[in-house]
């Protein structure tokens, strides 16, 4: 066995160590638990269940439609949605829902602006509660849509016009086509979509922690600090863990032997049909509505914050945290990124079972709950700190660990997107040509995988960034980021200094989110 398959056989176990302790953790029983099975465990699961079935209408209605629309149609302003509808991925949720609170609550500004132009009381309107369940759902759908806009936008773009045209030969009209052909043969993509949006609300924190919603997340973290009971937060993970993984298995499961693209030498893409008058009106307004809710509104209402408060906040100890929230996310995305490097080479130079086996095994991952990833991190590097006499847990080891249990599959994507698009036989001629495996990475490999690396960095730092209730949990004592900063102000009351931190978070997230927009541009 070569060295590089090593490496990675360690690596992968290094990773799945914490997933597994996790898991056991699902047999277990303790004097706790029958008193959560009696009060609290079926709401958790009820409130989990709600808000990812409300999710996974609102991303899919939001992120299809405006997907399809801006892949079909010109309009006004259709070239600026291509950016503008992605960049609601810039403001984590737990920022949007404080954002929210601040303009939509019973005293928020926006609530109070209206009753007085109304010349009303609350009690003498209809009143939309934002901080309900309803509310996380609505929010966490205004961040989230952007999962299924993107896979479905460039379904759209690989998918041949020739199906329209034959749908138009029919006679159908242009909504007729949307509804009986495109959606049904996009079905695929929508749900791949929907199952990471899903995911990502399942594993949320900060909002539904603000709103007060119980659900699993924050009753791993109630029943752990709260109670005391490692063992039952474990246990509660476990659950969650095992519910995602069932939701990815439904995923790959309905769309086995589904073909993502049309083929053949009847392919051609979609010509764009330029849309006037009323028509170009309601796909402005369809396109400019998530984009206002998403992202104008609540980034206004963070700059209004920042404004007010960023004097007060700004001092000694800010320029630390932001110092230790840059480091960290630099620093782990470049592990990460030469981590992942090391698990797709190793498939591509040896071709084997065994080397594929090893990088999917290491991506699932992204699919645990950040909360869930801590658990499991602190329960292995408990064994290890009693099991050889050292300290790892509660350092910054610990929370690099964490992060590349959780972000290490988006960076193998990346890569192995990148790897797609490098003809074998690149490597073929390098090897009739005598040329050594280290020559061919540097003169060939590298120059052509720089575009991956570099998209790989540029997620994975502003995932670090944004990266709450692992962080929480598994980092050192008087160590803050951005983002635990921002939490931790809202939990003190301080909602407008909060905005402060949340601002850097939001500024660093629309610049990657833009590079990111236009390297699929280039794609």
């Amino acid at each position: 066995m070569n060295k590089l398959t090593i490496s990675s056989v360690l690596l992968t176990l290094l990773i799945s160590a914490p997933a597994l302790l996790i898991f056991i953790n699902i047999f277990s029983s303790s004097e706790h638990w029958q008193h959560l099975v009696d009060t609290v465990l079926f709401g958790y699961v009820f409130n989990s269940l709600y808000i990812m079935v409300g999710v996974a209408v609102l991303t899919s209605t939001i992120g299809f439609s405006t997907a399809y629309i801006t892949s079909v149609f010109t309009f006004t302003g259709s070239n600026f949605f291509h950016y503008a509808l992605i960049l609601p991925f810039a403001i984590p949720t737990y920022i949007v829902a404080y954002a929210y609170a601040g303009m939509f609550d019973i005293t928020g500004s926006v609530t109070t602006f209206i009753l007085e132009l109304l010349d009303k009381k609350i009690t003498e309107v209809i009143f939309f509660d934002i901080m309900s369940i309803e509310g996380a759902i609505l929010v966490m759908s205004l961040v989230l849509y952007p999962y299924v806009y993107l896979i479905s936008k460039t379904y759209l773009r690989a998918e041949s016009a020739s199906i329209i045209d034959a749908s138009k030969t029919m006679g159908l009209t242009n909504f007729q086509i949307f509804y009986k052909v495109v959606i049904p043969i996009s079905r695929p993509a929508i749900v791949a979509g929907v199952i990471l949006a899903v995911m990502e609300a399942a594993a949320d924190y900060g909002v539904v922690d603000y709103y007060g919603v119980p659900t699993f997340v924050t009753g791993i973290f109630r029943t752990w600090f709260g109670m005391g009971s490692v063992e039952d937060a474990s246990k509660l993970a476990s659950m969650l863990m095992l519910f995602i993984f069932l939701l990815i298995f439904l995923e790959r499961y309905q769309r086995r032997n589904k073909r993502y693209k049309s083929s053949g030498k009847d392919f051609k893409p979609l010509s764009k049909q330029k849309l006037t008058g009323t028509k170009n009106i309601l796909a402005f307004i369809i396109c400019f509505v998530p984009f206002l809710l998403g992202f104008i509104l609540p980034f206004l209402q963070m700059s209004y914050w920042f404004y007010l408060s960023y004097e007060d906040i700004m001092d000694e100890d800010f320029y630390t945290v932001l110092y230790q929230t840059l480091a960290l996310g630099v620093g782990t995305a470049l592990l990460i990124t030469i981590l992942a490097f090391l698990f797709t080479y190793n498939v591509r130079l040896h071709k084997n079972q065994l080397a594929e086996n090893l990088t999917q095994t290491a991506k699932l991952g992204y699919s645990i709950p950040g909360a869930v990833v801590a658990v499991g991190v602190l329960s292995f590097f408990s064994l290890v700190d009693h099991t050889f006499d050292i300290l790892i847990s509660g350092t910054i080891v610990a929370v690099v660990f964490g992060y590349l249990v959780r972000f290490i599959a988006i960076s193998i994507n990346n890569f192995e997107a990148g790897f797609s698009k490098i003809p074998q036989s690149y490597d073929d001629a390098c090897k009739t040509m005598n040329v050594g495996q280290l020559s061919t990475f540097y003169k060939v490999i590298l120059p052509l995988i720089k575009n991956a690396a570099f998209a790989s960095f540029i997620v994975i730092f502003i995932e670090v960034i944004k990266e709450l209730p692992l962080t929480m949990v598994l980092r050192p004592f008087n160590f803050d980021t951005l983002a635990v900063l921002s939490h931790e102000l809202v939990g003190q009351a301080q909602v407008f200094e909060s905005s402060v931190p949340a601002m850097f978070i939001v500024l660093f997230g629309i610049v990657s989110v833009l590079l990111l927009a236009k390297k699929m541009i280039k794609d």
